[in-house]
Order: structure tokens, then C-alpha cells, then sequence
């Protein structure tokens, strides 16, 4: 018989713990054209919860793996041996089990003084980060960004990638606990939400909106018009009122998508993205937080309570390995 390997699937929606099943599976057979990757690290994100609760149910064929990023080793199909290289978990299906299947087009090669932690992360934030402020945006150095849910790991990506590129970004927070590690990323200033009137004097270029709803519409009234106004997340769970932003406030208004982004990019121009993400990292320019904590697949139920407590800083991993325990840090 065949070894089997622990992963995690769902196949009906609804609350990531109640319909996620720990399950033993063999080793996936490849088609022409792929790569296997045995996993290191996967990233519990909110992104990655997302499809689990029904939300992209008319694109989700069932059962599926979830989990959207993460770092492995390639190893060898005929014989199971590890090649020794590392490759992201990107574009794979699905992250959150032992083996991933991954197209030989679009592997991303994890350079070896990056390590596991770093390379496990560095798809979902900060590659989304990247090419809001390199491709989507048409920002200068010294223009003012505006950006809302400052409590988020996407808000310290973006206080350090403005800066390199000396672009002024304005952080809106509802707790001021956040105003230090802000600053300190390099964020221009840190408004508190009931001061927001204060941003309307910045004359920014550009917002980019994690709440949506009455919050994503009073972060656009601070863009000056002609500006651009884009739409990342959803944390208030209501969309922003898109006729006022375009009709009244005269904002272009785009909404953001990586998975759009990366069905319409090159192989070359998304690799390149990495890439240059690796040289920040290797040059100290970007630091990523170290995982909060780490379970193996069996205990997901501990890592969904852990990963949803407040304050929790760093994210949550999940490995494939029997011996992971909470709070061990990757080699």
C-alpha cells in the first residue's frame, strides 16, 4: 500500500471550522507540464478563508485545497527524493496539504539566502503591494497615497514600499496602538479615523480602500480630483458607493484583484515581480513579521481559534509535518 500524506479539504461552504477535513491522501500522480512541491510552510490568510465560506462558490469547483501561498521543495516524481530547490506555492492547487502540483510555467524558484519563512509569504501582501505601486498606480515620488485599515499587515507593506520609492503615504487607524510600527515602516503620517477630515488638505494622488462602505467613501472625498481611488478589501463587508466616486468626487475607480493580475501577466513580467521582491528582502529594504505561530495540518482547528484572536502579530502557519508545535520557527 501506497504512503499517504495528511491535507486539508472542504467540500460544502460554510465556517472554515466546521467544514474543513483533516484527510490522508497518496501522492499525486503528474501531468506533463508540472512540478511537484512537498510543503514546508503555508500562511493561514483571510484570503484564504474567503472561497471556504462560499463567497467565490460560482468559480470553486468541490472538494478543494485551500491555501494560496507557501514554500516546498521540488522533489523528484519517480522517486520521491527531494531536488534540494526550493519553489513558491503559488498558482498551485492549493497550499494546505503535503504535496502541491504546481505548472512548470510559472514556479518561482526561492533563492537560497531567502528563507522559508520570508519565501512563504511574500505572494498574497506583498506582491499585491508591489504592483498597486509599480504597475497600477500611477504614482511619483512625492505624490500622497491614502489608505485606510491600518491595522493590517498590508498597511506596514505599504509604509515601507512608499517609502523606498518616496512616496508620502497617509495611514487611517481606528486604534492609535498602530501609529508606532507604522512611522516606524516609514509611513508619511498616521491619522486617527475620527480625524480623517484632516487628509482632505494633503492633495493626494491616490487612495487605495480596505474597508469599503461609508469608510472607503470619506477616504475618497480626501483625493484630489482626477485622482484614483482603488478598492482592495472588504473589512466592513459593504461596497463602497462606486456612482459617487466616479460621478461626484470625479475619481478614476478601479477594483483589485491579484488573481485578475496574474491571468493577464506574463510569466517573465510575474517572475520579475519576485525577484525584485527577493532583492528588497536580501537588501534589508523589506521585513517580513515571523510567523506568530505554527501547527501541523491535524491541529487546524487550533490555528483557525489562534489566527482569529486579536492583537496577534505575525501570521499563522500551517506545515504538513507531525512534529510542528505551536510556536516553532521555520529553518
Amino acid at each position: 500500500m501506497p504512503p499517504l500524506f495528511p491535507r486539508l479539504s472542504f467540500s460544502r461552504f460554510g465556517d472554515p471550522a466546521q467544514v474543513l477535513e483533516f484527510q490522508q491522501m497518496s501522492r499525486p500522480l503528474l501531468r506533463p507540464g508540472q512540478r511537484l512541491l512537498q510543503m514546508r510552510y503555508a500562511p493561514l490568510n483571510p484570503s484564504d478563508l474567503i472561497p471556504i465560506f462560499g463567497q467565490y462558490a460560482h468559480r470553486i469547483a468541490l472538494p478543494q485545497v485551500p491555501g494560496y501561498e507557501g514554500v516546498g521543495v521540488v522533489v523528484n516524481p519517480q522517486n520521491g527524493h527531494s531536488t534540494g530547490r526550493r519553489a513558491l506555492a503559488v498558482a498551485g492547487n492549493g497550499s494546505w496539504q503535503t504535496f502541491v502540483t504546481l505548472p512548470e510555467d510559472r514556479v518561482v524558484w526561492v533563492p537560497d539566502d531567502i528563507d522559508d519563512a520570508c519565501a512563504a509569504q511574500i505572494y498574497i501582501n506583498p506582491l499585491t503591494c508591489w504592483v498597486l505601486l509599480t504597475q497600477w498606480l500611477p504614482l511619483s515620488a512625492g505624490d500622497v497615497l491614502l489608505l485606510n485599515g491600518g491595522g493590517s499587515a498590508v498597511s506596514l507593506l505599504l509604509a515601507q514600499l512608499t517609502a523606498l520609492r518616496g512616496i508620502r503615504l497617509a495611514v487611517v487607524v481606528r486604534n492609535a496602538a498602530h501609529r508606532q510600527a507604522l512611522l516606524a515602516a516609514g509611513a508619511w503620517r498616521v491619522i486617527e479615523a475620527p480625524q480623517l477630515a484632516e487628509m482632505t488638505n494633503f492633495g493626494a494622488r491616490a487612495a487605495i480602500d480596505c474597508i469599503g462602505g461609508e469608510d472607503g467613501l470619506q477616504l475618497a472625498r480626501a483625493v484630489r480630483t482626477g485622482g484614483d481611488f482603488v478598492a482592495l478589501g472588504l473589512l466592513s463587508g459593504r461596497q463602497v458607493d462606486w456612482r459617487r466616486v466616479v460621478d461626484e468626487l470625479k475619481l478614476r475607480a478601479s477594483l483589485f484583484h491579484l488573481r485578475k493580475w496574474n491571468a493577464q501577466a506574463a510569466s517573465a513580467q510575474w517572475q520579475t515581480a519576485f525577484y525584485q521582491l527577493f532583492l528588497l528582502l536580501r537588501r534589508g529594504q523589506l521585513a517580513l513579521r515571523p510567523p506568530a505561530a505554527i501547527y501541523p495540518l491535524r491541529q487546524y482547528a487550533a490555528a483557525l481559534h489562534h489566527a482569529a484572536q486579536p492583537g496577534v502579530n505575525g501570521k499563522i502557519f500551517l506545515t504538513p509535518e507531525a512534529g510542528a508545535a505551536g510556536g516553532r520557527p521555520p529553518g
